[in-house]
């Protein structure tokens, strides 16, 4: 049985299923070829480390007329970093920073940017948190990341994650600043249904008892997943709604070990 479950494996798996697959980003591995290919299609992308989290080892990447690669993000050690690259070959050293010792850091892939942005030009992202119970899949809650606009480092990079200063709100505030404000009940439920058949997906091959699905919502409102976490923390449920949602998801797992006990 695996123990986990990289970005690019999970990618290929949430392919097949055909509601999730509608809402992935194109994503491919990275290579120096396949970079160029997605920068002449789209203003730009995102590098992400196949296995790592908490928004480490994550860069947004854009190539200028001239040819130059701006690179704005976080290391795979979580170092800020925004640098500009004359060649496409020079990336290679920070995406492994030991290459010059022989040890490369593993896989990365290429993802389309999705440009999850409010209409006040904020970055942000959805976690929805599913759990299995009786059987049943449920969703505990929501919440939502804005990223930290301060001195334009959210802006730029367009990362929002809480382990790199952004902003925990309710999934209904962060909507109220989109082009979704009036759409909040229909997407909110369609984030719901994307997020269960995600979480089947890869319970197919990782069960699990919950998962956490990472969404952004395109200019045009429709909702992309960026990843499903197999090991979700909920600390950030209780920054928000007198952690109500927190003790719903706390609930819920108490009725699963119940629900395990008994049977």
């Amino acid at each position: 049985m695996k123990k986990s479950l990289g970005k690019w494996e999970q990618n290929l798996l949430l392919k097949q299923q055909s509601l999730v697959s509608k809402h992935i980003p194109e994503t491919t591995l990275y290579s120096e070829n396949n970079l160029n290919e997605l920068l002449n299609r789209y203003q730009s992308v995102y590098v992400k480390h196949d296995t790592s989290g908490q928004g480490r080892a994550i860069v947004n990447i854009r190539k200028s007329i001239g040819g130059h690669y701006f690179v704005n993000g976080y290391t795979i050690q979580g170092k800020r970093v925004k640098k500009t690259f004359a060649r496409v070959n020079e990336i290679k050293q920070l995406l492994h920073p030991f290459i010059k010792l022989g040890r490369e850091s593993g896989l990365y892939i290429i993802q389309e940017d999705i440009k999850s942005f409010t209409l006040n030009g904020q970055p942000f992202a959805i976690r929805v948190h599913v759990q299995k119970l009786k059987g049943d899949w449920v969703v505990g809650g929501m919440f939502a990341t804005c990223a930290n606009t301060k001195k334009g480092r959210g802006t730029e990079s367009g990362i929002a994650n809480p382990y790199r200063d952004a902003k925990v709100v309710t999934i209904s505030e962060v909507l109220s600043q989109t082009v979704l404000k009036n759409k909040q009940e229909e997407t909110i439920k369609k984030l719901k249904e994307i997020a269960i058949a995600a979480s089947e997906a890869v319970h197919s091959v990782l069960p699990r008892r919950e998962y956490g699905v990472d969404f952004g919502i395109n200019q045009e409102g429709k909702p992309f997943i960026f990843e499903v976490n197999s090991t979700p923390g909920i600390d950030e449920f209780a920054l928000i709604e007198n952690m109500a949602i927190w003790k719903r998801i706390v609930e819920i797992r108490r009725m699963q070990n119940k629900f395990m006990a008994s049977s």
